[in-house]
């Protein structure tokens, strides 16, 4: 969960910003993605056919991204791109929640990983507004036209709903967006104040054995 978190971390708040401003290359984004994907799959998940879906999904991003770099239909593969992007981050959340809410004894890894599951719903929801960004018109006002600032401000969009911290200068214009952003805005409010609130309680309630 350490390692997981950590990658997780650099992708959302180092590299995708780095990456808007051509200072880091989109293939690092693909390289860090590669090791989230392997470490959930060794560490994480047990069984084989989790396994197997976590490598097809990510395995299906990379096939996505060849494709559209040797000069297939842009708008198409980059939709199918950031659909299977989305299913491999709903896949690897899931896994992480079972591993984190599921039944046994409450450990600072559990409580990582709930901060992981949290990182990972604003991933989630950006992915779902880049989606929506090139599906539906008008959809955000303020948005950059580089794909590489798109995924940015979409990004810091999503973090800026998922902690009610304001819009960060986008602005959602279509009424299923900004259905999704006040959901998101609940889900930001709610997870930490019941779920994440109640990990800490229960491995502050252990014994200090339990607690080292």
């Amino acid at each position: 969960f350490s390692l997981i978190l950590a990658i997780q971390i650099l992708i959302i708040f180092v590299v995708a910003p780095l990456a808007a401003t051509a200072s880091a290359s989109p293939q690092l984004i693909e390289m860090l993605r590669f090791g989230l994907a392997a470490t959930t799959i060794l560490i994480i998940a047990r069984r084989l056919v989790v396994r197997a879906a976590i490598a097809f999904a990510f395995l299906a991003t990379l096939l996505s991204t060849l494709q559209w770099r040797i000069g297939e239909p842009a708008a198409v593969i980059t939709g199918l791109k950031i659909a299977i992007t989305i299913a491999f981050g709903v896949i690897v959340s899931i896994i992480v929640g079972i591993a984190t809410f599921g039944p046994g004894r409450v450990t600072v890894h559990r409580i990582l990983g709930a901060v992981i599951f949290y990182l990972y719903v604003a991933l989630i929801f950006a992915g779902v507004y880049r989606l929506l960004a090139i599906t539906v018109h008008p959809s955000f006002a303020s948005l950059p036209q580089d794909p590489r600032g798109r995924f940015s401000s979409l990004l810091y969009f999503s973090l800026s709903a998922l902690t009610t911290a304001g819009n960060g200068g986008v602005i959602a214009l279509h009424p299923l967006i900004q259905s999704l952003a006040s959901l998101e805005a609940v889900i930001g409010q709610l997870y930490p104040a019941t779920l994440l609130a109640r990990l800490v309680t229960l491995h502050a309630a252990g014994s200090p054995q339990d607690r080292r």
